[in-house]
């Protein structure tokens, strides 16, 4: 039996540290849900652990809102490898990497690789590669002159 949206939540939540777990319920607990939606109260959030968080947002949310609400608070939190990681293992949408941004079902990772696999065939070509502007990975890429 494959998971369920509640399970890559909990999965999600549970990497949070202590520390980030805090941060992650005060944030939950200020969040302005859409319409139709109340937000989770702090008495329910103050002491709740992973599994209760968990059964709160589903419960609050339902489970494709509570992916999309906790994919929002963790990007808040600059969490932006688990936010990636819980759209991509939902098929919610994939987090842009530009802090505060989020395309459903866009991956902005798609370019930079085939992008990354023409550089790297070029070199093993032994051609000169252009390298496109702003690319963290291209002084890594340069041949030699």
């Amino acid at each position: 039996m494959g998971k369920t949206l509640r399970d890559h939540l909990f999965d999600t939540i549970r990497e949070l540290g202590k520390s980030d777990l805090k941060t992650f319920k005060d944030k939950l607990n200020n969040f302005q849900p859409k319409e139709g939606y109340n937000p989770i109260r702090w008495g329910e959030l103050e002491k709740a652990d992973t599994v209760e968080i968990t059964r709160l947002l589903v419960s609050y949310y339902e489970e494709d809102y509570a992916v999309e609400v906790a994919g929002k608070v963790l990007e808040d939190m600059d969490k932006k490898n688990l936010t990636h990681n819980l759209f991509q293992a939902t098929g919610q949408g994939v987090a842009d990497p530009t802090p505060g941004k989020h395309q459903p079902g866009l991956s902005s990772d798609e370019d930079s690789d085939s992008d990354l696999l023409r550089r790297l065939q070029a070199l093993k070509d032994n051609r000169n590669v252009t390298e496109p502007q702003n690319d963290v990975m291209a002084p890594a890429l340069e041949t030699p002159q």
